[in-house]
């Protein structure tokens, strides 16, 4: 009795690649069960290649700003080669980094969300790029009401803010659409904000706090200071709130030195990781390729970089 299918067994190209005719007709062939299989050579130029790949689906991933599921990074790019998952992000970290000055950080360990944070920071006080400048205006005053009173804030109060912005749910905005949908839905999908429901709450409240994301692309110290520059005050004016954001200064500050002295001792020395050069289409000669694609030019990176290795 051929019991191959109960293993869900899958052969990758370099396992098929090395079968005799026998083998690859199933005579003499040892099926291993998938949860068994030996590990796949380490191969740097495949590692690399899948890094270079894993960069383009990450930056195309990154235009909903949804965070990004390490099991889709797994399923759709990585695939065999997921027992050196730490080493292909880390290659293609550096090159988001080095190419295209975004970080990619996972912002929730338990359910490995990964996001790409611009190293630019927008004129909203929060990092992002320029044509989102808008919505992340709303979403800094957003976070700084729920700073503001106390980490949290009900939805009435949101509302009672945003009415004074001539905002109201139900009634569509030219630059943001329905507001509610943009705040209740995509800022939470986003996880710029947490939206849940008040414990035994009738009829049902709701309430608002900074999401995950917003951790990473602000600082509750910027938030102090667009309050203040809002209200024309100083932002030792709110001394709790300024003890809280010069707190989480510091503890920021700590943790950046951290990962960043982890980062120059674990992988730098041992990457190995080449450059990733693009060159001009009129006279051929190499630029810096965050000039010829720059990330809110992606089509036109994705397009030239298609059949090629980064």
């Amino acid at each position: 009795m051929d019991r191959r299918n109960d293993y869900d067994y899958k052969m990758s190209p370099l396992q098929s690649k090395h079968l005799n005719g026998d083998e690859r007709s199933g005579v003499n062939y040892r099926w291993i069960p998938w949860g068994r299989r030996p590990p796949l050579p380490r191969d740097v130029a495949i590692l690399q290649e899948r890094a270079n790949k894993l960069v383009k689906y990450l930056l195309v991933k990154d235009q909903t700003k949804i965070p990004i599921k390490r099991s889709d990074m797994l399923k759709d790019v990585i695939q065999e080669y997921d027992e050196y998952f730490p080493e292909i992000i880390e290659r293609a970290s550096y090159a988001l980094e080095k190419m295209f000055r975004v970080n990619l950080k996972e912002i929730d360990k338990q359910s490995s969300l990964y996001i790409l944070i611009s190293i630019q920071e927008s004129s909203a006080g929060i990092l992002g790029t320029t044509k989102d400048t808008p919505k992340l205006g709303l979403l800094m005053v957003i976070l700084s009401v729920i700073f503001m009173n106390g980490n949290k804030a009900n939805e009435a109060v949101i509302w009672e803010v945003l009415r004074k912005l001539g905002l109201r749910p139900g009634v569509r905005h030219s630059l943001f659409g329905e507001v509610r949908k943009l705040i209740t839905d995509e800022f939470v999908k986003q996880k710029y904000l947490e939206y849940k429901r008040v414990p035994n709450s009738r009829p049902p409240e709701y309430e608002f706090f900074w999401g995950l994301r917003s951790y990473h692309e602000t600082s509750k110290m910027k938030v102090l200071k667009f309050a203040c520059k809002v209200q024309k005050k100083d932002p030792k004016d709110w001394a709790a709130q300024y003890r809280e954001a010069v707190e989480m200064e510091v503890q920021a500050a700590a943790v950046a030195v951290a990962e960043a002295e982890a980062r120059a001792e674990v992988y730098f020395p041992c990457l190995q990781i080449p450059p990733m050069n693009c060159s001009s289409p009129s006279h051929g000669a190499k630029v810096h390729p965050w000039n010829l694609c720059p990330h809110n030019s992606l089509s036109r990176y994705y397009q030239s970089a298609e059949g090629n290795t980064l």
